[in-house]
């Protein structure tokens, strides 16, 4: 099993598949990264907001978090900027990733469940499979 970035909403229950492969974004996360930098966008892991539990069960032990760290959310619209600049990007530039047809099916993936999360009013954060 590899890793891989995957779309956390804040509606349990939104009505709809929430699976989103994000595995070659993490195989390309540092190249992505600097892509975003290029772009002025957050990088991957800004998005990236795992509860205390969620960090327990990948850390194991007791861990205590900084003021204000943990769970964040995000709009849909802001996950919009995100995927589509980062898509345009690598459909002009497919040679500043190792895989741009698997980044690009990623972020196809992410978009999809962010426009269904648009129109039910959920939030969203990435969480990281290991």
């Amino acid at each position: 099993m590899g890793v891989a970035y995957y779309i956390v909403l804040d509606n349990e229950e939104p009505g709809f598949e929430t699976f989103v492969n994000g595995k070659y974004l993490a195989h390309d996360v540092n190249k992505i990264d600097v892509i975003c930098r290029q772009l002025g966008l957050r990088k991957i892991d800004d998005y990236v907001a795992m509860s205390e539990d969620e960090i327990l069960d990948i850390m194991g032990g007791e861990i205590e978090l900084p003021e204000g760290e943990g769970e964040k959310w995000f709009t849909a619209d802001e996950g919009m900027i995100f995927v589509t600049s980062l898509s345009a990007h690598i459909k002009k530039n497919p040679m500043d990733v190792k895989n741009s047809k698997g980044v690009l099916d990623n972020l196809s993936e992410y978009a999809e469940l962010l426009c269904k999360a648009k129109v039910i009013g959920a939030k969203w954060h990435l969480n990281i499979d290991i």
